[in-house]
This record gives structure tokens, sequence and C-alpha cells, in this order.
């Protein structure tokens, strides 16, 4: 006797396989197809937004109104649209909190809540019509799982990321329904596999774990609980790398010994791969090579890089400001501090670090990068190049081509990436009376060139910068030949030892001085301010920084936003 009231059924004729393969198919199928709902969702809820909005305007737009509207009517109307108005937004915010268990972070309610019901959608589906078979059941838990794999690297993607113009977001931003998706499907897969485990030791057959058929899901198991664990908080931030290599490794991998393991699934994981190529592709004819300049800024472990790239490409970035790139070091490059031979030489054809655009030049094709040391290879390989161009020594031996000579390393460059091209116009009176823009480190490499952005489109705009930073001179590089010093919008918190060029050298010029000084900014002062000025203000407010001071400052945006006021929030990073 199996699981439940399931049966171990052997000895099943031609046909009643045959019907058992047909059903496999029908609802792995069926899987997939439902994975199109959300999207139809999606595109209904928009239609009926257009549709609402086309009549609200096209009744107002010159209509003349027979009788006039109660003042009366008109104020209870107005009143009931403001009641559900910010009824929907508190249920949003509340969405949008944090599932803390233990002190850790474990995504957001939205995510349980989506993720749960897509689970017991799949669930549901891997029990209709099994009768009491229960290796009928034990496989359509395993097609049903891998019928979702095309998916979850579709949400993937980063290149050709169809979710991202659908949900008018950043592949980051899709990114986190991707990791939800991986979880249902995991979860799917080990009750795959716990099934049949049990079906083996039931029937003294373990020994066909041993079966190369059988032993490739086996190790695609393994394989895909190693992913889920490597990509775990507390892993990514001990090491980054360790996450990513595992990650791209085992995404190749797993579809190749699903392809082996199950026939049945073949068009699935064909699917996947092709998914997962096209992206790679796309993502290779998108990377240019730029040749960069290395400076290290005194008294801090930030490097600051200057690449120079083609002029098609750099108009890419001017109109979108806080966006990203992914850079890697070309082979070329790496002559000056690893062995071709090597590993740690061979390890940087993996790795692809994103770091937001500081600064793109106006009169040059120039980008500026602000890159902190923390330990790991590509920062010390950048950390290593500021050294370098410091010494003023070019190796004339060097391998490194002519660019190289001229105290300059090539630089692959992959974007511009990001969440900017689906902002509102946050410059434009019409959206926003007022924005907020909060930083903390080298967060402000985000939220400076949005800040010059908002004020170049609209100079009365009312936005205010808080950057908070350990030390002076992490602010030199954003300060310096900038009118940034004396605005009274701009408030720069030193919360650590000054260093060298430290706060007199940095704020010493400074006349007004408002909020530039020592201190941890008080967020909930800031945040009441901004929000004091008036009911009917509509507000943005933006974060790019540390984790805790993301939570901290969403923590007082949220008493707001339950009195009812109209907020637009974005936490930037990439931490996930």
């Amino acid at each position: 006797m199996g699981l439940f009231t399931y049966r171990f059924i052997e000895g099943l004729t031609e046909a009643e396989k045959q019907a058992r393969r047909r059903a496999l198919n029908n609802y792995g199928l069926a899987a997939q197809l439902s994975d199109l709902l959300p999207v139809v969702l999606i595109l209904l809820y928009r239609l009926t937004k257009w549709v609402v909005r086309e009549r609200v305007d096209g009744s107002s737009n010159g209509e003349y109104a027979a009788v006039p509207s109660s003042p009366v009517m008109k104020r209870k109307r107005e009143e009931g649209v403001r009641s559900w108005s910010a009824r929907k937004r508190r249920l949003q915010w509340w969405l949008g909190e944090d599932v803390e268990v233990g002190g850790h972070v474990y995504g957001q309610r939205d995510q349980w809540i989506v993720g749960t019901v897509w689970l017991l959608w799949l669930v549901t589906l891997s029990f209709m019509e099994t009768g009491e078979d229960y290796l009928h059941l034990t496989k359509r838990f395993g097609i049903v799982a891998v019928s979702q794999y095309p998916l979850q690297y579709l949400l993937a993607l980063k290149s050709l990321n169809p979710f991202s113009y659908l949900l008018q977001s950043s592949h980051e931003q899709v990114n986190r329904w991707h990791r939800v998706c991986a979880q249902v499907t995991t979860t799917l897969l080990f009750i795959h596999g716990g099934l049949y485990l049990n079906f083996y030791i039931m029937n003294n057959r373990l020994y066909r774990l041993g079966v190369p058929i059988v032993l490739a899901g086996v190790i695609a198991f393994i394989s895909l609980n190693l992913m889920l664990t490597t990509a775990l908080r507390p892993i990514r931030r001990y090491s980054y790398r360790l996450f990513f290599l595992t990650h791209l490794t085992l995404a190749i991998a797993i579809p190749f010994l699903i392809l082996f393991h199950a026939a049945p699934a073949r068009s699935f994981m064909i699917q996947t791969l092709l998914v997962f190529f096209v992206d790679l592709i796309s993502r290779k004819m998108d990377t240019v090579t730029g040749h960069a300049s290395f400076e290290s800024i005194p008294g801090t472990n930030l490097v600051k890089v200057t690449a120079t790239i083609p002029h098609v490409k750099i108009n890419r970035f001017r109109g979108n400001p806080g966006s990203h790139i992914y850079l890697s070091i070309p082979a070329a490059a790496r002559a000056t501090f690893a062995d071709p031979t090597s590993i740690s030489h061979l390890l940087f054809e993996f790795l692809f670090n994103p770091f937001t655009i500081a600064a793109v030049h106006e009169q040059e094709n120039d980008l500026t990068l602000i890159a902190r040391h923390n330990g790991g290879p590509m920062t010390a390989a950048l950390g290593h190049y500021a050294v370098l161009a410091k010494s003023h020594r070019p190796n004339r031996n060097s391998s490194i081509p002519d660019a190289r000579n001229e105290n300059k390393i090539p630089l692959n460059i992959e974007g511009p990436y990001g969440s900017v091209t689906h902002f509102p116009n946050l410059a434009s009176p019409a959206e926003f009376d007022r924005i907020l823009l909060v930083s903390g480190g080298v967060g402000a490499t985000f939220t400076v060139p949005l800040y010059k952005s908002i004020l170049n489109e609209n100079p009365n705009a009312k936005v205010q910068l808080v950057w908070s930073v350990r030390t002076a001179g992490d602010a030199t590089w954003a300060l310096f030949n900038s009118s940034l010093m004396n605005d009274e919008n701009v408030q720069i918190y030193v919360t650590g030892v000054s260093g060298e060029g430290g706060t007199r050298g940095v704020f010493g010029s400074s006349k007004k001085g408002k909020g530039k000084g020592k201190g941890r900014p008080d967020l909930r002062r800031v945040v009441d301010e901004v929000f004091r000025h008036g009911a009917e203000e509509r507000v943005a407010v933006v974060v790019c920084g540390p984790e805790e001071m993301a939570r901290e400052l969403r923590e007082y945006v949220g008493v707001w936003v339950r009195k009812g006021r109209r907020v637009w929030w974005h936490k930037e990073g990439f931490g996930f």
C-alpha cells in the first residue's frame, strides 16, 4: 500500500500505459498554459483602467452638464473614491512588507501569497484524474514541475525579459518572481522524488537509484537543492562568486540531466535551453569593450573607474540616469594579476558584476563607476588597476593591447539595465509634488544622477537628497566640481571617523551647510518633514543603500501610507 489511498498498480496493459502517458502530457501542457493566466489578468486589469480613464476623460471633455451636481453628492463621491484609493494603497503597501523570521527576511508578503496560490493550483493539477495509481501521481508531480521551467528561466532573463515589459519593471524586480517560481517547482520535485524513493523502499528496489536514467534524476535533484542553498541570502552575502558560479553552471546542467532522465519532459527542457541561450547571445551582442582609467579615492576603499565607450552606446546611458551595467574583465586585461593557466584567470570568464553608472560625461563618451573594494575578486582587480595607475610605471613587456600603454585597461561593459526606464516622470508636477531620495554609501551612485536629472528637467521640483556616508572621503567623488556642495536640498551625513580629506576638507567650503555634518540622519524626522506640507500632496520616495536603512525608511513612510497618503516607493539594489 502506498501513500494516502493510492496503490502500487503494476502490470498495466499497453493501452493503459498509453492512456496514462496521454494524461501526463495533457496535464503538463495544461500546467504550462496556465502560466498565461497571470499575464491575461494583468492585461485585463490595464485594459479596464484604460477604459475607465477614457470614459471619465470623455465625459468631462467639454460636455455640458444639464443639471448641476449637488455639492453634497459630489463631496460624497470624491470621499468615496479617496477612501477606496486609500484602502487600495494600504493593501499594496501591506503586500510589499517583508516576511521576517528570526531576524532574517524571507521575501515579501505578495511573494508568499502568490507562491502559495500557485503551488496549490499545480498540486491540484498533479492530483486530477490520477485515480488510485501511485506511479501516475508520482510522475504527474514531476511533469507538472518541469512544465514550469521555461517560465522560471524567462523570469530570470536580463536582456530579453518579456515580463519586464509586461510589468513595466526592471529584470531585478522581475527576478523576485523567478525565485518564487523556483521554490514552487522545487517543492513539486521534492514531492516527486520523495514518492519515488518511497516506492523503491516499499518494493525493495533501491538498486534502481544506480540505473543511469534514474541516477540522472537524482543528480539533477541534488543540483537543484545546491542551487537553492547557495542562493540563500547569508551565503550570497558571504560569497556572491560562489552563488553566481553555482547558479550559472547548474542552470545549464540541470536541463540536460532532465532531458536524459525523462523523455516526456524533453519539449519543456528544449524550450528552457532555448530561452537560456537566446538571452546569452543577446547579452553578448549588447556587450562592448571600453577602455578605462582608474583612480583610488584617498582615505577610502573606493575606486573610481572612467571608461570610454562607443558613441552609439553612450546615448543609451544619457537618457537613463541611475542605470547600471554588468562589468567583466577580458583575458587581455588580466595579464598583470593572473597567470593565464591559473584557475583564478579562468574564474573571470564567469564573473559579471553589477555597477551603477555614477555619471555620464556630456562632452566625451565616458562613463564613471564607483566601486567599493569589499574583498571580492572583481573589486580587488579594479583596486589593483588603480594601484598600477598611481605608480605611473607601465609595463612595456605587457601583452595588454595598445590602450594599456596609454594607462587604460580594456573592460567589457554590458547594459544599460535598471528600473529607471520604467519610472513615472519624477520631475513632472502632474505626477508628484515632492520627491525624497535617500542613499547610503555608494548607493548615491543611483540617487545623485537621479537628483541631477530631476532638477535639469524641472528646476522648480521639490526634491530632497539625503546621503549617509561612513567617512567624508566617501562623498568626494560626487562633491568636487559639483553644485551639490552648496545645495540646501542636499543633506550629507558622516556616520564614522573621517579619513584623509575628512569632514573639514569636504564640507569646509559649504556656505549654507544645512544638513551636512556628523552623525546618522534622523530618517523619521526627514520623512515627517516631507509629508507634513499637505495631505493631498503626492510623494515619491526612492532609497538605495544598506538593507537596514531601507527597512527603517520604509517603516517611517508606512506610517503615512496607513494614513491614506499617496506614495510611490522604490528600493534600488542588487542583493534581492
